[in-house]
């Protein structure tokens, strides 16, 4: 299942990447998502951006059908690696792993700043996509519709703590 939206923010790109940079601001961030025992497992500088690894505990509002499978939390081990493009815009490719369940996360960011070439209202628009498969027989249909749904849940609250957050770091 693909999942797909697009965030807009009214501060610049440097101060919402923070977020998604700055182990204080992550291990915050994720804190105040419901997330327990984050862990930010690297941070580390690349030729042309950076990557981070992270693990956190998330709560998990579990089906009957799934709850043998998944616990009332779920650990969370999630990579990204972040690379800037010619145009400015910056590019995240992200693997999420639910530690145990038999489904695979992948998904992209673009960030970009649509303000400076359109002199618009927007100032850092983050396009975000997400696919979730399963190939587990029989409930691996269950299993991606109730991740999917969790997911948008999980980007919907990130996206509102954001706004909230943000602009207190905006240059």
């Amino acid at each position: 299942m693909d999942i797909s939206v697009t965030h807009d923010y009214q501060i610049d790109l440097d101060s919402i990447l923070r977020f998604f940079s700055e182990e204080d601001l992550i291990t915050d961030k994720y804190a105040q998502l419901s997330a327990k025992n984050v862990k930010v497992i690297a941070i580390k500088e690349t030729e042309d951006g950076f990557s981070v690894a992270t693990q956190r505990d998330v709560p998990a509002n579990v089906p009957a059908v799934l709850k043998s499978m998944l616990g009332s939390f779920n650990t969370i081990n999630q990579s990204e690696t972040w690379h800037w493009q010619d145009d400015e815009s910056l590019i995240c490719k992200m693997t999420v792993e639910i530690v145990g369940v038999p489904a695979k996360i992948t998904g992209s960011m673009l960030f970009s700043e649509p303000a400076k070439k359109a002199g618009g209202d927007v100032a850092t628009r983050n396009q975000v996509t997400v696919s979730v498969t399963s190939a587990m027989p029989l409930i691996g249909s269950t299993l991606v519709k109730f991740i999917s749904e969790d997911i948008k849940q999980q980007m919907q609250s990130e996206y509102e703590f954001l706004l909230s957050s943000a602009p207190e770091l905006a240059n």
